[in-house]
């Protein structure tokens, strides 16, 4: 248990005479300009008043008492996790006579050992973000560095596109961290990056906590992420906006043939209003990304046309230490036989210099007579890109990855003396990635023909409640439920049967046996050679995530301190259904010939591997 996450702010000091005498009784009231929300606390024995849970905003802070003139200061921006101290001088005079001050210097907090910095929604949008991800600042901080650690798998973004903030804080690993949106915490449950990030016209401020924390921040040694997103005014306020990115002044690659191609669309709107004025506020926002990127192959080295028809160089045929290879035990031996129709023996050479009849090696002159491939390598043949660049390369620019994200937030809130301030906040963004060129983390393909899909759906629910108890005491409430549900690279092309490509398959054979859940499709599975590999992606993962959180936290001014105590209740559920190679994949390396290509026209693989269904 620890205490529930804390999105709100504070304003404390001492109210004083101008001879410096404290000043009991003074009426302390701060109000939200923008809704004239209001709190008021008296002044205590000590001359201390503490203005607890404050919604970020801007604010001014009044002053009665009675002899004195008002007293006021405008301009005070509480932003989340602040505590600021503001102290006041009154003069004597007839209350009627105001004192107003400007709060134009910086306004320093000394009252909390937290570290971190805010960064505001006029900060965010000044910047020029590749994504419009205000994740992208985290790595500005002091203590920040991003991570390239392979423990993470690289293959979880947010919407499709945008990085999930898995950074490393003060040497500590990247999975220990927090990502709360308006308190619920959005942390996605494999790798424990953020799991949703809402449209950066609606976020108000965030902060990233790196050191000192506060006991309601239990769970993380990292750092803790603490966005919160705009709510409604008195005024109707908001932007319509297009961001576009294109090729146009782009470069080719040295390596590609042509130039790829670049369309990147981000496109929406953030707007809030007043349902009723002081009272009842809404706020609304939708952001669409629209992404088409070209995907560059580079140079691959592939096999040429001759040695796609079985012509190789006699002198390759050696193994690791440069020594002519032969047939490798008998059954190779019996299989070589059966299909060229000639003996072969186990441990005759397959081929070298000055080979030229069947008497002296297998393979005269280098040449696979074609009866002897395998016939599943005759089938997987037209998979295989011939080179269409000098010295045996193939390079191809011109295929497509695409993004469609689509999000939107809705935000009510309701200003209430007598149950409280409410507020009610739902996201959701649904986002689809189709990959011409899986990465290899996925295993995916060097050459075009294997893409792969990756649908992801994020939702967060969140509702709030903050009562005041008198002048002293203020209970706040928060339930929060956030889901996320991703199925990464599943297959999305060159489906077939593998009992069409020439494998054995079946209950009760040697063969292939597929282990993937029902209605898996069967592909062409995934196979490595030294320099280059083709087949569909096989570690497809259906992850569905659900965080639920309930969380009370109650506060008290006694005299010139303030206590805080509470907990909350979280249950987090991971689900994880995992593929591993349901249809099998294959390395050829050499092993058997010493040419790895030449291994698997006659269909001699180093290895194996297949897993069961996780």
């Amino acid at each position: 248990m620890h205490l529930s996450a804390d999105v709100t702010g504070s304003i404390l000091g001492t109210v004083r005479d101008s001879s410096g005498l404290i000043v009991v009784g003074a009426t302390v009231t701060a109000t939200e300009t923008t809704t004239n929300f209001a709190r008021r606390v008296i002044s205590g024995s000590s001359g201390e008043y503490r203005l607890l849970a404050l919604p970020a905003g801007p604010y001014k802070v009044t002053v009665t008492a009675a002899g004195f003139e008002q007293f006021v200061t405008k301009d005070i921006d509480v932003k989340v996790n602040d505590e600021l101290r503001i102290d006041v001088t009154l003069k004597v005079g007839a209350v009627k006579e105001a004192v107003t001050v400007e709060a134009n210097t910086v306004q320093v907090q000394t009252e909390s050992t937290q570290l971190g910095e805010v960064i505001d929604s006029k900060q965010m949008l000044s910047m020029p973000l590749n994504g419009r991800s205000y994740i992208d600042l985290l790595s500005l901080q002091a203590g920040v560095a991003p991570t390239t650690s392979e423990s993470i798998q690289q293959d979880r973004p947010v919407s499709g596109m945008l990085s999930s903030g898995n950074i490393a804080v003060n040497g500590q690993r990247e999975t220990a961290n927090a990502f709360l949106v308006n308190g619920g915490d959005v942390s996605e449950g494999r790798n424990q990056g953020a799991g949703l990030i809402p449209n950066l016209d609606s976020i108000q401020e965030f902060r990233l906590i790196t050191n000192g924390f506060d006991a309601e921040y239990g769970k993380y040694s990292g750092s803790v992420m603490n966005a919160i997103t705009k709510g409604g005014t008195n005024q109707i306020h908001g932007d319509v906006f297009e961001f576009l990115r294109n090729d146009d002044f782009d470069a080719r690659n040295f390596f590609d043939p042509t130039k790829a191609e670049l369309r990147q669309n981000q496109f929406g709107y953030a707007v809030g209003g007043p349902f009723w004025k002081n009272k009842l506020f809404w706020f609304s926002d939708y952001q669409g990304t629209r992404q088409t990127a070209g995907a560059s192959t580079g140079l691959v080295p592939v096999p040429s046309v001759s040695e796609r028809s079985g012509n190789f160089d006699p002198s390759t045929f050696v193994d690791g230490n440069g020594n002519p290879t032969g047939v490798n035990g008998s059954y190779w031996a019996s299989v070589l036989s059966q299909r060229l129709g000639y003996a072969v023996q186990n441990g005759e050479m397959y081929s070298f210099p000055g080979c030229a009849t069947t008497a002296q090696c297998v393979f005269p002159g280098g040449v696979i007579p074609q009866r002897a491939y395998d016939k599943v390598a005759v089938n997987i043949l037209p998979y295989i890109p011939v080179p269409n660049q000098s010295n045996g390369f193939y390079a191809d620019a011109s295929e497509k990855n695409t993004v469609d994200d689509n999000k939107f937030g809705e935000r009510v809130d309701f200003v209430n003396q007598m149950t409280g301030n409410w507020y009610f906040y739902y996201h959701l963004d649904n986002s689809e990635v189709d990959q011409a060129l899986p990465p290899p983390s996925v295993t995916g393909a060097s050459v075009p023909g294997f893409p792969a899909n990756t649908p992801t759906r994020a939702q967060e629910f969140v509702m709030s409640n903050t009562k005041t108890f008198g002048a002293s005491q203020v209970n706040e409430f928060r339930a929060s439920f956030f889901r996320t549900a991703t199925r990464t690279d599943e297959p999305a092309g060159s489906f077939a049967q593998l009992s069409a490509l020439g494998f054995t398959t079946g209950l009760g054979t040697l063969g292939i046996i597929p282990s993937g859940p029902a209605g898996f499709p069967q592909t062409v599975p995934p196979i490595y050679f030294n320099s280059f590999n083709i087949g569909v992606p096989t570690l497809t993962t259906f992850q569905p995530d659900n965080t639920y959180a309930i969380a009370d936290g109650f506060s008290k001014v006694m005299g010139p301190h303030s206590m805080k105590f509470g907990g909350e209740f979280r249950y987090i559920q991971i689900n994880e259904r995992n593929t591993c190679a349901p249809n099998g994949d294959f390395t050829f390396n050499g092993s058997e010939t010493g040419i790895d290509f030449a291994d698997f026209l006659i269909g001699a693989p180093t290895g194996y591997n297949q897993c069961s269904q996780q």
